[in-house]
């Protein structure tokens, strides 16, 4: 063991030596690994301290109590004993709520209870009302302390009282001692606090005494209670199975095992599909990292030749010359780690502030996880021993002679790696074909394959080019041949460039595809730039009042109502279409258009009742004249045939659930238009049914607004108008909400900016600073075409050759290889079609592939031209 660490401990003085005499490369390999250490740390540092564990929300949970418990139910129940959730219970909808008293009843003598209560209140906020959670809380209580924090002021003790977020307060634009009217009947309550959430609590909340709790809407209790001594996990699970959930923070501070609380097996824990990607995403940086590092470990190795044969020549084995160079990685690599790991977890303190100032929900306690940061400091370490590893195996295999005499020898590429990579590239072909049947993890295995086969036949790749090299200029001939000589070297960075640009090619045309389908069956709830207005549990009387409000927000615009079956819980109904001349049940006489292969109601269901001018915006132009001539005759409109019989009549058909089966309540034979619609296509119509309101009174079953359409293709709402008109219509009632229909909008547009920004990067950096490395290798080179008379400008051609290798050779071959994964991944990405009878779609973001393809490769190799010096010292070609 002895002489194993002396042996260690030559090499590591060794590396830390050379590092010290070679700091630019070693600034490259400390920048290599050091940055994506950075990123991760920080990054996780950030993640921890937003994610808010129970012991870290206790405070906001319980504040000064033993326990929070909630009325679930009044039978059995299994809930998360962290959080209170149920996990399994029997729905029990009609049983009365649990009272303080009934929890007190279940308690240890000597309990105290705080009865809280949860709900929604809507507050005056500019022309309109805004709706958040709300709370009716004895905050003066002791067992109360620490609930909230009290920013300024105090907490309410009256009914006319309310403590208010800093949110609220500023866009309801009041102040301490101010009014702030809350409901839309404006009741006015003076503002006696601002009050902060705890960690992980949202900062818009309102706070008012418990005897306003009455105006609150969808109220529930909570109980919050303070024991003798402490409520253990016995005393919870007898509570759970009188029907109460509960958070104790005994059992916070001690958790049971998950399976003490679950019946059904169930596991809270990542699933494989969630291990799967982060280990995907894991193996990639890291082959990323070391794949960029590469070539500064080959460069090092071929400066560190003559002393590596003088160690051979002093009695030194292959594998003291193979420690040496692995000693340099693990230097340098555990060196930016770890460096990489301080300043990630100071750059995140220094953002935390910034982060948390535009976080809607509060942060928790600063906190750095050791496992995560240990997990990523061992990561970049092992990332420097691989990169180290190809150029280590090289060093053992040191020829002395040459070495001393200074002579570079002839690199070779052994016939197992082309072999090796060639396998791995087919078995990652058919892997990707086959997993197009099978998923996008399957699609995803056989990528990571052929990336994995490409990169260790790169090598050999590489020198494909070399009898290529006599076509071109003398520059190109020289690039292309020191490429091919220093394989190590150029392989590295061209497979680098080739991972990231397959990467990017795979996850573009994926990304790409996947929004060309939803912007194919995206349905538009309403005509473009019109406001849908839907207010729930309203009457005519309600609807007379939002379209008042309308007229003083939109003046001008058109309106128009949109009615269909009125609810009734105590006895749902329907309205059917049935075909024509079916004189049976709705059940077997449903119709449905056979001739179309997908209609797409905008306004949902079978059956609307519209006027004209609302159900024509919502339709095809093709189809638009005849519509609204059908409409304006008050004849029923019917997209589709097999529903108006030979007397142009259509039969709607009125029924109810009896609990056994459809009780028919009435049929309506209403005069009728069919409109043909074109077989096998896809059809965005208002509804199946269109009914003029003309006839609305003939129909089986009463039918009632539901919504308001405003405005529309002429008259688009703007966002400032939307703003004002949801705020507004609050006013009637608080389950008031305004849509206003904009078009599909691609969510995947900016993930794939940053996905060309980042791959663009990683294409350019590697590009330069690979051939910035190549350029320092071959300075004797370079110092002895200008001894024999080059042209100064020779030394810029062979950089810009040089980069045109690595760059767009690199690049061509990544977006050889992660095209076929691409296209395999858009298949099961996009062969959900709803029964449409519509293919998996397949587009290409050329745009983009040209952009990281060819572009930034391109520039590149413009920016090398433009950074080298045409003239240069003159060196001795021992000086390697």
């Amino acid at each position: 063991m002895s002489g194993w660490l002396t042996r260690w401990r030559l090499a590591l003085r060794i590396a830390r030596r050379d590092a010290r005499r070679h700091r630019g490369r070693t600034a490259l390999v400390l920048v290599m690994v050091g940055l994506p250490v950075l990123a991760v740390v920080g990054a996780d540092t950030l993640l921890r301290t937003w994610q808010i564990s129970a012991a870290e929300a206790l405070p906001a949970t319980l504040g000064a109590a033993d326990a929070r418990i909630e009325g679930v139910s009044r039978g059995p129940i299994e809930a998360d004993p962290l959080t209170g959730e149920p996990l399994v219970h029997e729905p029990d909808e009609e049983s009365a709520p649990w009272s303080a008293a009934e929890v007190r009843g279940l308690l240890p003598d000597g309990a105290e209870v705080v009865e809280r209560t949860a709900g929604r209140l809507a507050y005056r906020a500019g022309e309109g009302y805004a709706d958040v959670p709300a709370y009716a809380d004895d905050l003066g209580r002791p067992i109360r302390d620490g609930a909230v924090e009290v920013v300024e002021g105090r907490v309410p003790a009256t009914t006319d009282e309310v403590a208010v977020s800093g949110a609220v307060a500023e866009r309801a634009g009041v102040a301490l001692g101010g009014t702030l009217e809350v409901t839309p009947e404006d009741v006015p309550l003076t503002v006696v606090g601002i009050v902060a959430p705890g960690a992980g609590g949202r900062d818009d909340l309102l706070v008012v005494a418990p005897g306003s709790a009455d105006l609150l809407r969808s109220p529930s209790s909570e109980f919050f209670v303070a024991v003798p001594g402490e409520l253990d996990w016995p005393a919870v699970r007898e509570l759970n199975a009188a029907g109460l959930a509960v958070v104790s923070r005994a059992v916070v501070a001690d958790p049971p095992a998950e399976e003490e609380y679950r019946s059904d097996g169930g596991t809270s824990g990542p699933n494989t599909a969630e291990v799967a990607v982060l280990a995907l995403i894991v193996v990639g940086i890291l082959l990323e990292v070391v794949l960029l590092a590469g070539p500064a470990f080959a460069v090092g190795l071929r400066r560190q030749r003559r002393d590596l044969a003088l160690l051979a020549a002093a009695g030194g084995s292959p594998a003291d010359l193979q420690r040496t160079v692995l000693a340099s990685g693990v230097v340098l690599g555990g060196g930016a780690a770890a460096g990489g790991a301080l300043l990630g977890i100071g750059l995140a303190w220094l953002a935390l502030p910034i982060v948390a100032d535009r976080a809607d929900v509060r942060f928790g306690p600063f906190d750095v996880a050791p496992l995560d940061v240990l997990a990523v400091v061992a990561t970049g370490l092992l990332a420097g021993l691989a990169a180290s590893a190809v150029p280590a195996m090289q060093a053992a295999r040191t020829d002395v002679v040459p070495a001393l005499a200074g002579r570079r020898g002839q690199v070779r590429t052994s016939w197992r790696l082309p072999v090796v990579g060639l396998v791995g590239i087919a078995a990652g072909a058919v892997l990707t074909v086959l997993g197009t049947k099978g998923g996008e993890f399957g699609v995803a295995a056989g990528a990571v394959l052929l990336v994995a086969g490409a990169v260790v036949a790169t090598p050999w790749l590489v020198g494909l080019l070399a009898p290529l090299a006599r076509w071109l200029p003398a520059a190109g001939l020289i690039a292309v041949r020191d490429a091919t000589r220093n394989r190590t070297r150029t392989a590295s960075a061209v497979a680098a460039v080739m991972a990231t640009v397959a990467a990017v090619t795979t996850m573009a045309i994926g990304s790409q595809s996947d929004s060309a389908q939803a912007r194919r069956d995206y349905v538009p709830q309403a005509p473009m730039g019109a406001a849908v207005v839907t207010v729930f549990q309203t009457g005519e009387q309600g609807w007379t009042a939002v379209e008042r409000i309308v007229a003083e927000q939109l003046p001008g615009s058109p309106v128009g109502r949109i009615g269909s079956v009125a609810h009734d819980e105590d006895e749902p109904r329907s309205l059917t279409p049935v075909r024509a001349g079916c004189t049976a049940g709705p059940g077997e006489c449903h119709w449905f258009p056979t001739d179309v292969a997908w209609l797409r109601p905008t306004f949902g269901g079978e059956v609307v009742v519209a006027d004209a001018r609302t159900a024509a915006a919502a339709t095809p132009d093709r189809l638009r004249e005849e519509v609204t001539a059908a409409l304006r005759a008050d004849r029923v409109v019917v997209f589709g045939g097999g529903a108006v019989d030979a007397a142009g009549e259509v039969t709607l058909l009125g029924s109810t659930w009896n609990g056994s089966a459809d009780e028919i309540l009435g049929r309506a034979a209403l005069p009728a238009t069919e409109i043909a619609v074109s077989s096998g296509a896809e059809l965005q119509v208002p509804s199946l049914v269109v009914v003029p309101p003309a006839l609305a009174d003939r129909l089986p079953v009463p039918v009632t607004t539901t919504s308001l359409v405003i405005g529309g293709p002429g008259a688009p709402v703007s966002p400032a108008a939307e703003e004002r008109l949801a705020e507004a219509v609050r006013a009637v009632s608080a389950q008031a909400y305004v849509y206003v229909e904009r078009g599909w909008t691609d969510g995947l547009a900016l993930a794939r900016l940053l996905l060309f920004v980042v791959g663009g990067v990683l294409v350019l950096v590697a590009t330069l600073t690979a051939t910035g490395l190549a350029l320092a290798d071959a300075r004797p080179d370079l110092a002895t075409l200008a001894a024999i008379g080059a042209a100064p400008r020779s030394s810029r051609f062979i950089a810009m050759g040089s980069a045109a290798v690595i760059g767009v050779g690199g690049a061509l071959l990544g977006l050889l290889v992660g095209a076929g994964p691409g296209i395999a991944v858009a298949v099961p990405l996009t062969s959900t079609d709803f029964g449409a009878g519509a293919r998996p779609l397949i587009d290409v973001p050329w745009l983009l592939l040209g952009g990281v393809g060819l572009a930034v490769p391109l520039l590149a190799v413009v920016v090398t031209g433009l950074a080298v010096r045409s003239r240069l010292p003159m060196v001795s070609r021992l000086d390697a």
